[in-house]
């Protein structure tokens, strides 16, 4: 598939005349909370997933705009599609008909030159917890989506059964919606579809939150001497520095920064380069620290499977020293995961001593957890080790410097995702 043709193809499809920013047309960007919308505006514009909470959200502002006598013009648009239940909820609130509804038909957003997200960030939860396959059918209809600018593809490739799913979803759309074969060339040859179920024996060791291809960081860390301020860093292929250095090691990035700044001229500094090393500066106060070595170590250990009582037992000491919560439990699923489970008692043990050291509240995500299949107790043998081998996910001596393999970037460990398709690409499944 041609990157140049999919970023021209956005640019076709999302451009309206210009990329004036909207508050040069004088409209305000807030998130939708339950707070009173506190604006001069006299038209609002919701822009919603299909979310029963946000119709909470939104007719709370009806009923306030009501109780305050404002005239407001409010109009309720779904993203991708309109939703029947979301719908019910407005008329129960009495609501709906203040509202003019309709839909936009917004299935992915393009985020680097060579990255689709379709930004379902629930769901996974919404699919394996709440049993709520909605999502199966936007992602089949955003893929469909781009056929009809690129072809219909011919080998479509699925693991898992929400990828069968999505694979069903789309012949079935194909057939009902046929793309004209005649007009498009195919330009993607092969489509591979995983489940996150599938892939979920990863590593977790990254500390930087990506939204939207950029990070927000104190002003400080960036070199800016505004206290309290926060500054947003691009991290996309714009940058033709991160473009550079996105796919490398962390323990190399530092070092290949250094090496580029001190290339350059003594009386001329690169705002591009001064920005990524302070930003890997700051990283580095992460990856340098006891703590996260340790827990690197860890992770390693876990999935070697080299020593399971070494695992739970540095696990327990983590719950009772009250590390952060989102550390302690990255570790166990990764535990539970590699092992198809903790045998009854460990399990029982381990939860019992999480609600003890962080309170009951957290009681909710244990469950989802266990819904989830990623903590749950051991009913069957583990065939992590058998994968491991087979697919030689875990690579000794690798050389960061002049990797040879996709394992150099987590530091010895190749994510499952990209050994499955390597697989199906060199000798199918």
């Amino acid at each position: 598939m041609s990157v140049p043709s999919l970023s021209e193809n956005s640019e076709r499809t999302t451009s309206h005349g210009g990329t004036a920013v909207p508050s040069e047309h004088g409209v305000e960007l807030r998130h939708l909370s339950a707070e009173p919308l506190e604006t001069e505006c006299t038209k609002v514009v919701y822009l919603v997933r299909g979310q029963l909470d946000l119709m909470k959200h939104i007719s709370l502002h009806i009923h306030d705009n009501a109780s305050k006598g404002l005239q407001r013009e409010c109009s309720l648009y779904f993203v991708p599609q309109r939703s029947v239940s979301c719908e019910q909820i407005l008329k129960e609130e009495k609501v709906h008909d203040s509202l003019t509804i309709g839909e936009y038909p917004l299935y992915m957003v393009l985020m680097d030159e060579d990255v689709i997200s379709f930004e379902l960030e629930c769901a996974y939860k919404e699919c394996l917890v709440d049993s709520d396959t909605s999502s199966l059918w936007h992602i089949a209809k955003a893929i469909h989506k781009l056929e009809s600018s690129f072809g219909l593809i011919p080998n479509v490739r699925a693991k898992g059964k929400a990828s069968l799913r999505v694979a069903d979803i789309l012949e079935r759309v194909q057939t009902e919606e046929p793309v004209n074969v005649s007009d498009v060339l195919p330009e993607i040859s092969t489509l591979i579809l995983l489940d996150r179920e599938v892939i979920s024996g990863f590593v977790f060791h990254l500390v930087l939150h990506v939204n939207n291809g950029s990070v927000e960081l104190d002003a400080s860390i960036m070199g800016v001497q505004q206290e309290g301020r926060k500054v947003k860093v691009p991290l996309n292929s714009s940058d033709k520095l991160f473009k550079e250095i996105r796919d490398l090691n962390f323990e190399v990035v530092v070092q290949v920064l250094r090496q580029k700044a001190t290339s350059m001229k003594q009386d001329y500094t690169d705002i591009t380069t001064t920005r990524h090393i302070n930003l890997a500066q700051h990283l580095s106060t992460f990856t340098s620290k006891p703590s996260f070595l340790g827990r690197l170590d860890m992770e390693h250990t876990i999935v070697e499977s080299e020593s399971y009582d070494i695992c739970f037992e540095y696990i327990e000491e983590m719950i009772h020293k009250q590390e952060p919560l989102i550390s302690v439990l990255r570790l166990l699923v990764l535990l539970s995961v590699t092992n198809s489970g903790l045998p009854k008692k460990h399990y029982d043990y381990l939860r019992t001593e999480l609600l003890h050291s962080y309170g009951f509240e957290h009681m909710v995500t244990l469950n989802n957890l266990e819904k989830a299949g990623l903590f749950r107790k051991q009913e069957m043998r583990s065939n992590w080790l058998t994968v491991k081998r087979a697919l030689h996910l875990v690579v000794e001596d690798t050389d960061t410097a002049n990797p040879n393999d996709t394992a150099y970037v987590f530091s010895g460990y190749a994510p499952l995702s990209i050994r499955l398709i390597q697989q199906a690409i060199r000798s199918g499944w």
